[in-house]
């Protein structure tokens, strides 16, 4: 597959998903609007998202991903420092995206849950070892 199939079969998704989405928001708004442009800018340029409510910096490190991902927040994240070759390509990066999410005054689950898979699969790195390791000491 090459990068200008990938390129058009998006085209192919985006436009129709666009005007769909123009269409049926200008429609229940009564104006012509993109929603998704204008979420953007009410969040982040205006800066007004908090007026839905706001909560601290560590918000998502202290109390979301605790309750969310149970065992597998502090599994990861000691993976991270036990096995940083491994873990860290794996959940770095979504961990810098929730920083910068952090940054943002109004919080939600919704913004940061797609950190949750590679958090989880760096508790499994982790995990794997231990297995491994428990294996070698039974042979």
């Amino acid at each position: 597959i090459s990068v200008g199939e990938v390129g058009a079969a998006s085209l192919t998704a985006a436009v129709p998903a666009a005007v769909a989405s123009v269409g049926v928001d200008s429609f229940f708004w009564r104006r012509w609007l993109y929603p998704e442009l204008e979420v953007f800018l009410f969040n982040t340029v205006k800066n007004k998202s908090s007026e839905w409510g706001t909560s601290p910096f560590h918000w998502y490190f202290t109390s979301v991903f605790p309750r969310a991902l149970l065992v597998s927040y502090p599994l990861g994240l000691a993976s991270m420092a036990l096995n940083p070759r491994l873990a860290l390509p794996i959940a770095l990066p979504s961990l810098i995206f929730v920083a910068i999410y952090s940054l943002l005054p109004h919080k939600e689950l919704r913004f940061v849950i797609y950190a949750f898979p590679a958090l989880t699969a760096a508790a499994a790195v982790l995990l794997a070892e231990a297995w491994a390791w428990a294996r070698a000491k039974g042979e």
